[in-house]
């Protein structure tokens, strides 16, 4: 009897695994592919009903970069819930830093599991040197808003939130108009933190930027 039973699970395994293989294969070419179509397939990926094809597309979407992430902003604002919470995970994990109001709006998603997507993906872009770009968004929320955010990442990452109140308290960056351009690097986020070491505030600099640093020392 009980070689009856593993010879009747043997075909479901099988068939199993090559589910699994032929979605992993299919992911791979959308991403290989990297055209319209196929990033409208990817985003379709995350809406699927099966958990295991939108965590392979959670896992790709930073290869697209900047592309693939301006797809998912409509997802973040209109998707499933479980499309929400893949959305926020990806843009997050990016530290995408014009979905900040997107991810703020969605903080207050009655869905809890995606409003605590939306906090943990604005952390996550906070600590890739989007922290301004946050307090920028925030400063411009009503009262009790502004207040329940900071609580939010307060209970998540302390120095953090103190640096975004600290961003907040700057009258020049709050009325900056092209915040696009404006990243914790610029010069005028730098100079509102006078005396604070920046790789605390900001962590290390990236690879590319320390090679740089590098080859600038070389005589």
């Amino acid at each position: 009897m009980t070689d009856e039973k593993y010879g009747q699970s043997k075909p479901v395994d099988v068939l199993n695994v090559r589910a699994m293989s032929a979605k992993r294969q299919y992911v791979r070419d959308l991403v290989n592919r990297g055209d319209a179509e196929a990033l409208s397939l990817l985003v379709e990926c995350l809406c699927d009903e099966s958990w295991f094809l939108r965590d392979l597309a959670e896992n790709v979407f930073p290869e697209l970069g900047a592309t693939g992430a301006r797809t998912l902003l409509p997802l973040v604002e209109g998707g499933l819930w479980f499309s929400r919470v893949s959305a926020a995970h990806v843009l997050g994990r990016m530290g995408y830093h014009p979905a900040v109001p997107a991810l703020l709006r969605l903080t207050e998603d009655l869905n809890q599991t995606v409003a605590e997507a939306a906090r943990e993906a604005l952390i996550a872009i906070g600590r890739q040197r989007g922290a301004v770009r946050i307090a920028h968004a925030v400063f411009r929320l009503p009262p009790d808003a502004r207040r329940a955010r900071i609580r939010d990442m307060i209970a998540r990452d302390r120095q953090l939130a103190d640096r975004i109140e600290r961003l907040m308290r700057s009258e020049e960056l709050m009325n900056a108009t092209d915040i696009e351009s404006l990243t914790d690097d610029s010069t005028a986020v730098r100079a509102t933190e006078e005396g604070v070491e920046w790789e605390v505030l900001t962590g290390p600099p990236p690879p590319q930027a320390e090679a740089e640093e590098a080859d600038g020392e070389q005589p």
